[in-house]
């Protein structure tokens, strides 16, 4: 976010810069390192989980541009549609419902791919 690499700048796998860095010409920042500052220099080592942590994220990303890009491609007919099925289906606070006896089901259409969310498994490719 807002980091600056300048020319000849090599970043190895599971490196981190922090950001506002500005990392001068043909430098290498090492595996497993964050580095930071303006400019950059050597912060710490990542720690295993943050190395895992970085992996999940970036297959998040990935999995979370999918459905976006399918969200953009819908025709404007889908769009209005689905804003009357989600209008139809709000939910009100879980609370709420059950002190009146409400149970509500989500329509297959509303609800989000297992993919997206943090904590499932990324899919299959």
């Amino acid at each position: 976010m807002g980091a600056i690499l300048l020319d000849g700048v090599v970043i190895e796998k599971h490196a981190m810069v922090a950001a506002g860095a500005l990392v001068r010409q043909n430098m290498r920042i090492p595996a497993g390192e964050v580095w930071g500052g303006n400019p950059a220099k050597f912060l710490r080592k990542l720690t295993d989980e943050e190395v895992a942590f970085i992996s999940q994220s970036a297959t998040n990303y990935s999995n979370l541009s999918e459905v976006h890009a399918a969200e953009n491609a819908k025709p404007f007919d889908e769009i209005e549609f689905e804003k009357v099925l989600r209008k139809k289906f709000a939910r009100r606070d879980e609370e709420y419902d059950s002190m009146l006896g409400i149970v509500r089901e989500t329509p297959p259409e509303l609800i989000l791919p297992d993919n997206i969310l943090p904590d499932k498994a990324p899919k299959e490719k």
